[in-house]
């Protein structure tokens, strides 16, 4: 732990914003698109509409962190395309102690090629005047999504495109999360057709991307970073998920927290206690949390029963053994510098 750190104003109050009192993060995802459509309707995702998405996106936020809810969320995690107009927002209900983040990646940008996948930006916008509307909007922080491995072909482009968005939250004063997501390469081991090969790998893959992208010059404020270790061959491959966690927290430099990718609710659960004894500062996620409601007949009941109740067991957790993520820097929170003036 350093004895200083140092903050613009903005960033800094963005950062509270997504976490509470105590330093921690406990976020909902709901910025999801493709893989939302594919929820919504399984055998012709591509029939969904514009509106039945925001209708969807409406339930979620305003049963899970709408106020009267009772939800324990710190923040949410909202689209660029869908949940970004100022009539939503009012209708979702949110309580001003809850941060906003935005994405700022095109959806599905990796599917033309899943083994050099190239960041795009929502709208096919330039990075600056994406940030800049980010900002505009009242968000608290840009969220970016981004398939990478420090080995592969395309690490490089995924690098600079990092590099430049972090610039432009640094301009515009605007905190920046980033969350890498592992893919396959050719003549490798398939992420979802050969799991296990994959397992093999990951643990190192995680770690390596931490290392790398908490340095300095990509100028990023937190890490969402996905479980290091397949738990359906953990103990099959003799790897230990605490002490990869452990490993992940020692390589990044950055405090981090944990996506969900998905998973059910009963594994996430599982990885969050593990990666907050590690070292983690918290949870974002979404589907975990809340995708078996989409279909449900009667979903707001089920979201504001069911999800809220899933959300605060996680939070528990997170409260419980989770990293005040200015200890990554510092003993207290009083003890961050803040830049301010000319």
């Amino acid at each position: 732990m350093g004895n200083e750190k140092k903050l613009t104003n903005g960033k800094f109050e963005g950062i509270v914003h997504i976490s509470d009192e105590n330093g921690l993060f406990k976020i909902l995802a709901t910025d999801q698109r493709g893989s939302l459509r594919r929820i919504i309707n399984p055998d012709n995702p591509k029939a969904v509409t514009a509106e039945e998405l925001k209708e969807v996106k409406l339930a979620l936020i305003k049963n899970l962190v709408g106020r009267g809810t009772n939800s324990k969320a710190t923040g949410v995690l909202i689209d660029p395309e869908y949940s970004y107009e100022r009539s939503f927002l009012t209708k979702a209900n949110i309580p001003a102690t809850v941060g906003i983040l935005m994405g700022i990646e095109k959806s599905g940008y990796g599917s033309g090629d899943e083994f050099a996948p190239k960041m795009e930006i929502f709208n096919d916008l330039d990075v600056e005047s994406a940030v800049l509307k980010i900002k505009a909007r009242g968000m608290s922080a840009v969220k970016l999504l981004i398939y990478y491995r420090t080995d592969s072909p395309t690490a490089k482009y995924q690098e600079s495109m990092i590099k430049a968005i972090g610039k432009a939250c640094a301009k515009y004063d605007i905190a920046f999360l980033v969350e890498p997501v592992t893919h396959s390469l050719r003549g490798g081991p398939h992420k979802k057709k050969d799991k296990k090969e994959f397992a093999k790998i990951k643990p190192n893959l995680v770690i390596n991307t931490a290392r790398e992208l908490s340095k300095p010059e990509y100028g990023i404020d937190i890490l969402k970073m996905e479980f290091p270790v397949d738990l359906d061959f953990a103990e099959e491959l003799h790897q230990d998920p605490l002490e990869y966690c452990k490993a992940l927290d020692e390589a990044s430099q950055l405090p981090w927290v944990l996506l969900s990718a998905g998973v059910d609710f009963d594994v996430f659960i599982k990885q969050v206690e593990i990666a907050t004894k590690a070292g983690a500062s918290g949870f974002l996620a979404g589907r975990a949390i809340w995708k078996d409601a989409i279909c449900q007949k009667e979903r707001d009941t089920y979201l504001r029963r069911v999800g809220v109740e899933r959300l605060n067991k996680i939070a528990t957790l997170v409260e419980r053994y989770g990293r005040p993520w200015y200890k990554k820097f510092v003993e207290k929170l009083d003890d961050i510098t803040l830049e301010r003036g000319e």
